[in-house]
């Protein structure tokens, strides 16, 4: 008995019908054929030779010049005495399970219920104008309970994706550093990461999530901690995450806690100056001779326990910022060596949520990518401060030079010496607060030329002394011109 290839087969039933026009058509479909014949035949018992073949992968859809079934490149045959089968999807007492949620779709933040961050603009902003959240973590775990340093890294996760679909700015330390010199101007609200000590499940929990987001991030260890032993990070590791870009800082040598500080400082200059370039110079020389190719100039507190003494040699021992753990947004004026950080523990999730809300509605303004001249009036339509404003928030002022205000009569809890008001294009305003009235006001001294004006103003409460701050915008309409130079004759 004559013994058939499957190629021969499938030739003589198909290739009659094959022109130029077709052929990709078929090369496309012929592989789907080949298993279909297969498994026939084999149902029949019709014997196929060992080295079956297939017809070459998907080609370019192209029409190209070639002669029909010659120089076939072989691929590799089908192997085994049957083709398996996916298993059948039964709904039987079975709950089929749900395809993972879209990228842009709000993740749930666990401990928040029916949180989510409006989304905000990358516009860049003058630099008195820009505020920052810092975040701050410890420990992560998957399978641990969560504690006050650790956080479980679902929850992390779905911090991370809420950043993310926000499209708020995550931003990295030399972002930050060249903001706060003067050097470099950044959106309006933005977000940097950082995490302490150099616990293992930052490597195993934290990184792939960070990684995953593109997000930048600064790890502060303490140098006794990077050992790579049990809990700990080794070296490696930190290398590992340093070429994908993470910046490290210091986080002193032991970690001491206030009880050595406060003792070495009751014993004398010469003793708190020697615990000083223990703590903190040396831990800096010890990070640059791990990591020779970053620089460590930064400098976070352990404990957020800071002394005078600490502030004023830190910019001699190399530091260009210095990080606490007071909760509050960081500005422009915030001092560079008590810089604010949120932390974030793991049992009170909700230090997030503040964290990433910048006004009381929880939403900020939406800025233009592109400020327009005064003549052009774009559509505004972000929520309004809680306080009567004037300009009304999102409409358009007939004056070009308009008192600008804001009301504190609901407000009965602030100090007002503290408050501060900042519009776009100039920075910070000498507004006026008016104790009567309970205004606040200023009106400026040129035409305000850009469309929308944005308005914020900070305030301090009289009882726990935290920041709060009220945002909007208008537009101004330029109906007549605003000057007439001296030299032209009217």
């Amino acid at each position: 008995m004559h013994t058939l290839s499957l190629e021969e087969i499938c030739q003589g039933v198909f290739l009659f019908t094959i022109d130029n026009h077709s052929k990709n058509k078929l090369n496309a479909s012929m592989r789907h054929v080949v298993a279909i014949f297969q498994t026939c035949l084999m149902l029949v018992g019709l014997p196929c030779l060992a080295n079956q073949s297939y017809l070459p992968p998907n080609l370019p859809l192209s029409n190209p010049t070639y002669q029909v079934a010659e120089n076939i490149p072989q691929a590799e045959p089908l192997t085994g005495d049957n083709i398996p089968l996916a298993e059948p999807i039964t709904s039987q007492g079975e709950s089929i399970p749900l395809a993972q949620p879209l990228p842009d779709s709000t993740p749930t933040i666990p401990g928040i219920p029916n949180f989510s961050m409006p989304f905000f603009s990358q516009a860049l902003v003058p630099q008195n104008e820009t505020r920052v959240a810092i975040l701050g973590y410890h420990d992560f775990s998957s399978t641990k309970p969560a504690t006050e340093m650790r956080i479980p890294t679902s929850h992390f996760r779905a911090q991370m994706q809420a950043l993310k679909n926000s499209g708020i700015a995550v931003i990295s330390m030399k972002d930050f550093l060249e903001w706060k010199n003067g050097e470099k101007k950044l959106p309006a609200q933005c977000v940097l990461i950082t995490i302490d000590d150099g616990w293992l499940s930052v490597y195993t929990d934290a990184f792939p999530v960070l990684a995953e987001m593109n997000f930048p991030f600064t790890i502060f260890p303490y140098t006794q901690f990077m050992t790579g032993r049990g809990t700990a990070m080794g070296i490696n590791q930190y290398k590992d995450m340093i070429n994908y870009g993470v910046t490290v800082g210091s986080h002193s040598v032991s970690h001491l806690y206030p009880k050595s500080w406060r003792t070495a400082k009751r014993q004398g200059p010469e003793a708190l100056d020697k615990l000083i370039q223990k703590e903190i110079g040396d831990s800096r020389t010890i990070l640059s001779n791990h990591f020779p190719n970053i620089s460590i100039n930064t400098y976070c507190y352990p404990g957020g326990f800071v002394l005078p003494e600490m502030t004023e040699k830190l910019e001699a021992l190399g530091y260009e910022a210095a990080f606490t753990v007071i909760p509050k947004k960081v500005t422009k004026d915030t001092d560079r060596w008590q810089i604010h950080r949120y932390m974030v523990y793991g049992k009170d999730p909700k230090t997030f949520n503040r964290a990433v809300t910048f006004n009381e509605s929880g939403a900020a303004p939406s800025l233009p990518t592109q400020p327009q001249r005064a003549g052009h009036q774009p559509a505004i339509n972000n929520p309004p401060p809680l306080q009567a404003v004037q300009p009304l928030a999102n409409s358009t002022s007939p004056d070009m030079t308009p008192i600008i205000a804001i009301s504190m009569a609901k407000e009965t809890d602030f100090d007002p010496s503290s408050l501060m008001m900042r519009i776009s294009g100039f920075g910070k305003v000498q507004a006026q607060y008016d104790e009567q009235n309970k205004n606040f006001a200023w009106k400026s001294n040129r035409p305000l030329v850009t469309n929308p004006v944005t308005v914020q103003v900070r305030w301090k409460t009289l009882s726990s002394g935290t920041w709060r701050s009220a945002s909007w915008q208008f537009n101004t309409k330029e109906t007549t011109s605003t000057l007439v130079p001296k030299n032209i004759v009217k």
